[in-house]
């Protein structure tokens, strides 16, 4: 495994502890704001050094990696919207409106970042 997939991993196991914790705001927001941060900062070291937006579309890439750019995408562009939803429940805790789309964004995100996180092995280059 490279660096990069060492981070997401790290990045995707905070997420789940994230939301395993969710019921404890002192634990939950520390975990999902840590994956947040990693996972935005692994986005923006990729398109630097390795033009990521630009070779995913180039249309070069296999099915499974094809699979893993546009689940982590979709994941981290909820992101903003979640991040937001969460510091409107952060400063009022009893809003159910926002709660309950908190949490669907919650679980789509988590499926994304899931699905993205298997699939990202598909990007690991072999030499043969």
């Amino acid at each position: 495994m490279t660096v990069c997939m060492w981070i997401a991993t790290v990045a995707w196991v905070c997420l789940i502890g994230g939301y395993l914790n969710r019921r404890d705001a002192r634990r939950h927001v520390p975990l999902v704001l840590a994956a947040i941060v990693l996972d935005l900062g692994l986005v923006l070291y990729l398109q630097v050094t390795r033009s990521a937006v630009q070779t995913a579309v180039e249309f070069s890439l296999t099915r499974p990696q094809k699979i893993h750019i546009i689940s982590s995408s979709l994941a981290v562009a909820l992101y903003i919207p979640m991040i937001l939803l969460g510091l409107k429940l952060f400063r009022n805790r009893s809003h159910d409106t926002t709660r309950t789309i908190h949490k669907r964004f919650a679980v789509a995100i988590l499926l994304f970042r899931t699905l993205g996180f298997i699939f990202m092995f598909s990007m690991i280059k072999t030499s043969a």
